[in-house]
């Protein structure tokens, strides 16, 4: 038997990606690409639903923060818990709920079963996410990490063109019903794909120390041409504590300034995402301009991701996000002018998804070399989750000041600023790779 001397991600970092770490970025990828086909879903069903059942604006920006909560509530609780059963399971029975909970949404007949069906759907992409951005993390070598991260994501954006363009074509035929039908479908199918062909955590297997875990990782290792007896054993056995441990030296104050950021992106950034199209259809823009307007957004936010992965491989990470949400906020201020033409508008759009997607993308890569693997989740899953508290905030204040007839102009100025702080106070986290505390 090889005598131990690598670290787990050394082995990985020593190897090229194997097909198994590709087809676990690109299962991530699919399901994440659901997540946005699912959640967005409501955004561009929102006209219909609003001019059907005759929704103010306050109301329907509750409709858009039932899906936040939910994704919160997932988050904070469903995250940490990826840490406890494995990320492999989590995503899994997560999939499955996401799936049932948006085709059933297809059959809400009132303001309040949409609310709550909205609500499970967001509990289940809550749950997701961090498991999904730490098992490609843990799967990604040293080098490629941010850019694998940054294609996870870049599933999201491609969910809401897809949605978006999916439902230009079958809502005006078939009713708003039709896209949740669709979503809903298409990710029941993901489930079995899921069952035969996402891998657990390896760090995960690591530390359970038993000899079914071992056997898993083993057969995992041989495919990614790994010699698994040549690993150092992982010095933790459970993750118990891993979310106290956050909140206490020298975790803590970092990990605020971390909770900031995604917070004030998130506020600012779910505003524009879900109110766009509606925004621009009072504004008198056709439908269909609008809900392009809805596709230019992630259409922009999608290479943004894919440009900031690719460029922090050589550069720091974290000025670029700084420069890419201020840019970002003054882009968004222009847009609430709304001085250009229709070919004009949907181009900012596009700009302004760049430069904000892509900055808040980018603290997805943050979060995951932040955190050592045994509280991964934990750690990804809380910063998620304070950015949830901004998403639903988000869409709620664009409601209320939409309803008190506030001109475009102002809301927009007033929903920019968190960018800028955003912008601000990602010079506060601490430099990545914080030593754990001592075991």
């Amino acid at each position: 038997m090889a005598t131990a001397n690598l670290s787990l991600q050394q082995a990985i970092d020593q190897r090229p990606l194997s097909w198994l770490q590709i087809r676990v970025i690109l299962l991530c990828w699919l399901v994440n690409l659901l997540d946005g086909f699912d959640l967005l879903a409501i955004s561009f069903a929102a006209p219909a639903i609003s001019s059907e059942w005759q929704l103010t604006p306050e109301a329907l920006g509750i409709v858009f923060s039932s899906g936040l909560a939910g994704m919160t509530a997932g988050s904070l609780l469903l995250g940490p818990m990826a840490d406890r059963i494995g990320r492999r399971r989590m995503i899994i029975v997560a999939t499955l709920f996401l799936g049932v909970a948006t085709l059933a949404t297809s059959a809400a007949a009132s303001l309040w079963s949409l609310l709550t069906l909205r609500f499970i759907t967001g509990l289940a992409i809550g749950g997701l996410l961090p498991s999904l951005n730490t098992l490609v993390a843990e799967y990604s070598p040293d080098r490629r990490r941010n850019f694998a991260v940054s294609i996870m994501h870049l599933g999201f954006p491609v969910g809401g063109i897809l949605g978006g363009a999916l439902a230009a074509i079958i809502i005006p035929e078939h009713g708003w019903q039709s896209i949740f039908v669709v979503a809903g479908a298409l990710t029941l199918i993901m489930v079995p794909l899921l069952v035969v062909g996402l891998p657990e955590s390896l760090p995960f297997l690591q530390r359970q120390k038993t000899p079914a875990a071992n056997l898993t990782a083993e057969k995992i290792c041989t495919q990614m041409d790994i010699d698994w007896s040549s690993i150092e054993p992982s010095s933790t056995t459970e993750s118990i504590g891993a979310v106290s441990q956050i909140l206490r030296p020298p975790w803590l104050s970092p990990s605020v300034a971390l909770w900031g950021c995604f917070f004030f992106g998130y506020l600012a950034l779910y505003f524009l995402i879900n109110w766009i199209p509606t925004i621009l259809t009072n504004a008198g823009m056709s439908t269909g301009s609008a809900i392009g307007a809805g596709i230019a957004i992630n259409i922009g936010g999608g290479i943004g991701m894919l440009t900031l992965g690719w460029l922090s491989a050589t550069r720091a990470i974290r000025p670029m996000i700084s420069v890419s949400f201020i840019i970002s906020a003054g882009l968004m201020a222009l847009l609430g002018q709304n001085l250009l033409s229709v070919n004009g508008l949907l181009l900012l759009t596009g700009i302004t998804g760049f430069f904000g997607l892509g900055g808040l993308i980018g603290l997805y890569s943050v979060a995951a070399r932040f955190y050592p693997d045994y509280n991964r989740a934990s750690g990804v899953g809380l910063a998620i989750g304070a950015g949830r508290f901004g998403a639903i905030l988000g869409p709620l204040i664009g409601g209320i000041l939409i309803g008190m007839d506030w001109q475009m102009a102002n809301y927009f100025l007033l929903l920019a600023i968190p960018l800028v702080l955003a912008g601000l106070i990602i010079h506060r986290v601490n430099d990545v790779g914080i030593e754990p505390p001592k075991q």
